[in-house]
């Protein structure tokens, strides 16, 4: 073939791939330079502002992957771990930790030490460096504002006592922040007194719903007078008029303290855009992310002390913790989770 039919050849060739490349970013190679997917577990009306403002600053196109309600983090995990030797997603965006840790266990997480988590403290850090944690809700008790002040309970264990029988609800303990939280306390109190607590919330026909937001409905619609759930639920259901209150609970001297869960993010391994999931990640443990995750409807703890809270924002250094190790409630969690589902039963 003449020189300048070749020349001409590659002319249209490289004009198609450039048209391509202008209509399906990412999809030329498995690199994917224009998409990151990031599978998310938490709720869209957080997730998209932080989306779209990322691709704003970095011209990346990027790909939400939720799951419902109910089990929005299982789901997603599962999905992961069958998708282990073929991922097709880049970022996994977790509404807690003890799941990502589960998956830096079996490697499905691969190691960043982001240089954006420089200042977040070690706690709330992977120390494989698979996940870090950032923007902490609190496991809080939502209660129905026709109990009277004296009558809200202080404390989790509370909920146990007989005066509360059909009265009290939480989401089934093996979906969740419920499912970290639950494992957590039993890991605090220790098996007998654990076995004890769920049999007597069990005595007290404790209701099992589909998730934390079923929770605050139900509290809120006056079907029960209290129950277990999680801040970023409370403040939206009082922001849609809910007459519904929230009590921090087991912050009296020697109290149990209240459980704090992090959003944690991490790099799937073998993802098709490792260098995008990167600047997502170090995009989303920013401090410009934490502060805007306080500020906005989810109203979510910093994990760093540096960064004021608005009023009505729970800060990390004045509430009294309930300091269980993410590894150990990871550890635990499939197999305490499913003991405590049957106590509840």
């Amino acid at each position: 073939m003449p020189k300048y039919r070749l020349w001409i050849v590659f002319v249209a060739a490289a004009a198609a791939i450039g048209l391509i490349a202008a209509l399906f970013p990412g999809r030329l190679s498995r690199n994917g330079n224009g998409t990151v997917v990031v599978y998310a577990s938490v709720d869209s009306e957080y997730a998209e502002p932080v989306a779209r403002a990322f691709e704003t600053e970095t011209g990346l196109r990027v790909v939400l992957r939720t799951d419902s309600e109910a089990s929005k983090t299982v789901g997603l995990v599962n999905r992961l771990i069958e998708m282990k030797d073929r991922p097709d997603g880049d970022v996994f965006w977790n509404g807690e930790a003890a799941h990502s840790a589960k998956l830096a266990r079996m490697g499905v997480l691969t190691p960043y030490r982001s240089p954006a988590a420089a200042d977040i403290p070690e706690e709330f850090k992977d120390p494989g460096g698979a996940f870090a944690g950032f923007g902490c809700r609190a496991r809080v008790i939502v209660y129905n504002k026709r109990l009277p002040p004296e009558d809200i309970p202080k404390s989790v264990l509370e909920m146990a006592d007989p005066k509360w029988k059909g009265r009290i609800c939480m989401a089934r303990p093996v979906l969740g922040t419920t499912k970290s939280h639950m494992v957590a306390l039993w890991l605090k109190l220790g098996d007998e007194k654990a076995r004890a607590f769920f049999s007597a919330l069990k005595a007290n026909q404790a209701a099992l719903l589909p998730g934390n937001a079923t929770v605050r409905d139900r509290v809120g619609d006056g079907t029960y007078d209290a129950g277990l759930t999680d801040t970023d639920d409370v403040y939206s259901g009082m922001a849609r008029g809910l007459p519904i209150g929230m009590a921090i609970p087991d912050q009296e001297e020697g109290g149990l303290g209240v459980y704090m869960i992090p959003n944690t993010v991490g790099i799937i391994a073998g993802g098709p855009n490792p260098e995008g999931g990167r600047r997502f990640v170090d995009f989303l443990l920013s401090t410009n992310t934490e502060k805007f995750l306080a500020e906005r409807g989810a109203r979510q703890t910093p994990v760093r002390e540096s960064i004021s809270v608005p009023d009505g924002v729970i800060s990390i250094s004045k509430v009294r913790r309930m300091n269980v190790p993410i590894s150990e409630v990871s550890a635990r969690l499939d197999e305490l989770s499913a003991q405590i589902d049957l106590l509840l039963r």
